[in-house]
């Protein structure tokens, strides 16, 4: 039965307090942590990029607690990820809504370091959010979307990647193919797969390919645009450092109802199972060499995905159940996605006392030094 309704009231402002309070708590303290670290960044970029991940997980860990306080449980099945996650790999994302990233992050915070070693590749808007600001430090990259200076943005990211991304630990890459929210792109994406006889999918749509080929291209050998050859091929091997996986994560809402962030933080919705479902190719087995065939394997895996979801919300099968193929890769019970109590309890006092201390030492003396400045010349 629905709570009356002073006290959802309630329930929400307290919600909202606790988010606010989180927040500027923890973005602070985390910036003035990059800031004290920048000496170790530049002298000894290893032992830098060891400890950011850890800061960068504790962020990550209080999105978690919003979502998981709020009864939005995430239940995963599919190849079991244990084996790469200290490997690097490319994660793709169907995307309906805001609510997909705290569900990525809500998936693979209790999967150690992880979600800290995580690259994501997100809409330039985010810049200019509170995420945004520790994605900047974090070493994140905003993509514009649009024609106009797509070719420019897609070097950019080039240019990141082998500035940003091979320099520092980072393992994982996060990527959203569908370029937007499936509500914003289903009419057009249908159009497009009408003229050039694709399948006409509704419940994700066609992937575009330029920010992935130029992660592969980047990060993996042999897989240039110069390196054209006349046969298809596949890679044989990716480099060391370079990217050895793909993982394919499909996301599944209840009736086929993605929520919203903010709507998860106050707990607006109500408690539910977010079906989360992972498939895992190994680089060397994906055609990357050839355009074509490419194209083809990455359109197979959305199509997967449709077939998948369409029998979750029609039939009420599990994604895990639709998923029939025999892989390679073992594979996992479906099972709940536990918070890590200890963890969290942890991050709450490193980041409580992180704030306290950089306020009596940093902060205030700052602003004490900048009001008698100001006090000065006015």
């Amino acid at each position: 039965m629905d709570q009356p309704l002073p006290l959802r009231l309630l329930r929400y402002s307290l919600r909202v307090a606790y988010v606010i309070v989180t927040n500027f708590m923890a973005i602070p303290a985390y910036i003035t942590w990059t800031f004290l670290l920048y000496p170790l960044k530049c002298l000894a970029p290893n032992i830098f990029w060891t400890i950011e991940p850890v800061l960068f997980k504790g962020l990550l860990a209080f999105v978690t607690f919003w979502v998981s306080s709020g009864g939005y449980r995430m239940i995963e099945s599919g190849d079991q990820l244990d084996k790469i996650l200290e490997e690097k790999a490319i994660l793709l994302v169907n995307h309906q809504s805001t609510s997909d990233v705290p569900v990525v992050m809500a998936s693979f915070q209790p999967k150690g370091l992880a979600i800290g070693h995580m690259m994501w590749i997100m809409d330039y808007i985010f810049k200019f959010t509170n995420f945004g600001w520790i994605s900047y430090f974090h070493g994140d990259f905003f993509i514009q979307q649009g024609k106009v200076g797509r070719e420019e943005q897609l070097t950019l990211l080039g240019n990141h990647l082998s500035t940003i991304f091979k320099k520092s630990l980072q393992k994982w890459i996060i990527l959203f193919p569908e370029g937007g929210f499936l509500r914003k792109r289903r009419k057009r994406s249908q159009d497009f797969a009408k003229k050039h006889d694709y399948p006409v999918l509704q419940h994700v749509t066609l992937p575009r390919l330029g920010a992935i080929q130029v992660v592969i291209n980047t990060l993996c050998e042999n897989n240039h645009p110069a390196a054209e050859v006349k046969e298809p091929t596949v890679n044989q091997k990716s480099k060391s450092t370079g990217i050895e996986w793909i993982v394919d994560m499909t996301i599944g809402y209840p009736r086929a109802e993605p929520l919203d962030l903010h709507g998860m933080c106050i707990g607006y919705w109500a408690p539910r199972d977010i079906s989360v479902h992972y498939r895992i190719y190994p680089i060397k087995d994906v055609p990357t060499h050839n355009t074509e065939l490419f194209t083809r394997w990455l359109y197979d895996r959305y199509h997967e995905k449709e077939n998948f979801l369409e029998q979750f919300y029609s039939n009420g099968v599990n994604i895990e159940d639709a998923d029939k193929e025999n892989r390679k890769q073992p594979r996992m019970k479906r099972q709940s996605v536990d918070l890590d109590l200890i963890s969290l309890l942890f991050f709450h006092f490193f980041y409580a006392t992180s704030t306290y201390i950089f306020w009596c030492f940093l902060y205030s003396p700052f602003f004490s030094l900048l009001s008698s400045c100001l006090a000065f010349v006015f």
